[in-house]
């Protein structure tokens, strides 16, 4: 055990030194640019505004139309390499509601829905994806209740992208994308979708990483189960 947790500590530096910070929500949103991809409504947009609270991100709607309004928000001058992956950890709060990643190719354009993969989670710990392949939407995926501590979107290949969701270290896959149009990964950031008043969030440490080899990955899931159940013996 001592060996192995040795292993995992090793492991779990690599992965954090192969990690970039982007933004841990400590300072301002002067790198982000939100834009509304959707208004289903069609009348006066929702009042939002997204606010920094406590070191983490949240977006706080004081009033809405009545109907469903989506947003983009991009952090400038980012392109997903492949071999990477995009994360965020999340404490969710905001009912029945939807906030998570997004990676596109094309700079988002108000109340045009067209060429990104998202992934996101609601309160009640649903994951879903969605997204549009040119103008084409993607089959909505997902619906489950799941435990989670990150969500990601990795480019595995040139035009191959994975979205799923991390608990405890251990990363698991939702769906895989291949769009038929060329997503060249250049446009990240967050997707949010707001149907009520409320505050939705909680976002933090949005950053680019290596994705993990299958071997660190499973030796990474496989330690924190030891630990765990070296703890349950010393009860």
């Amino acid at each position: 055990m001592r060996k192995l947790s040795i292993a995992i500590a090793v492991s779990s530096i690599c992965m954090a030194a192969q990690a970039q910070l982007i933004d841990d929500f400590s300072g301002d949103l002067s790198g982000w640019t939100s834009t509304v991809i959707l208004d289903n409504n069609g009348g006066e947009l929702h009042t939002s505004a997204w606010e920094i609270s406590g070191g983490t991100l949240q977006l706080n709607t004081s009033a809405t139309d009545g109907g469903v309004q989506q947003y983009a928000m991009i952090y400038g001058g980012l392109t997903l390499q492949v071999g990477y992956e995009v994360l965020i950890d999340l404490v969710h709060s905001g009912a029945s509601q939807d906030i998570g990643l997004y990676v596109g190719g094309t700079v988002p354009t108000p109340l045009v829905r067209e060429d990104y993969v998202a992934i996101y989670a609601r309160d009640n710990k649903q994951i879903f994806s969605r997204g549009f392949d040119g103008t084409t939407e993607y089959g909505l995926v997902g619906g489950d209740e799941l435990p989670y501590d990150s969500l990601f979107i990795a480019r595995v290949a040139e035009n191959t992208y994975e979205a799923g969701w991390y608990d405890n270290g251990v990363r698991n896959v939702l769906v895989t994308r291949t769009p038929i149009f060329a997503n060249d990964a250049d446009v990240i950031g967050l997707y949010a979708d707001v149907r009520a008043t409320g505050v939705l969030g909680n976002v933090d440490n949005f950053r680019i990483a290596v994705i993990p080899e299958p071997s660190t990955a499973a030796l990474l899931g496989f330690g924190a189960l030891g630990c765990l159940m070296r703890l349950r013996r010393r009860k």
